[in-house]
């Protein structure tokens, strides 16, 4: 059976505490962590180590996907 790698919160605990909002890339949260972003947003948000760090803190998670605007000349 495989076995997840757990995340190193050291990082995010010093920006929770710091009391204000702040956002990561994908490739910010897996340098501070050790550990890419789950791949399900559902659960990234309501049930992984970092939702229950982020409700432990005062904090909600949202995930704002990539986009691609394309404009006509």
């Amino acid at each position: 059976m495989y076995m997840a790698k757990k995340p190193n919160f050291i990082e995010l605990k010093k920006l929770f505490e710091a009391n204000k909002d702040f956002e990561l890339t994908d490739a910010q949260y897996e340098k501070k962590t050790g550990v890419p972003l789950p791949k399900n947003k559902y659960y990234t948000v309501t049930n992984s180590a970092l939702a229950k760090l982020a409700k432990i803190h005062g904090y909600s998670v949202e995930i704002v996907e990539k986009r691609v605007i394309l404009k006509r000349k």
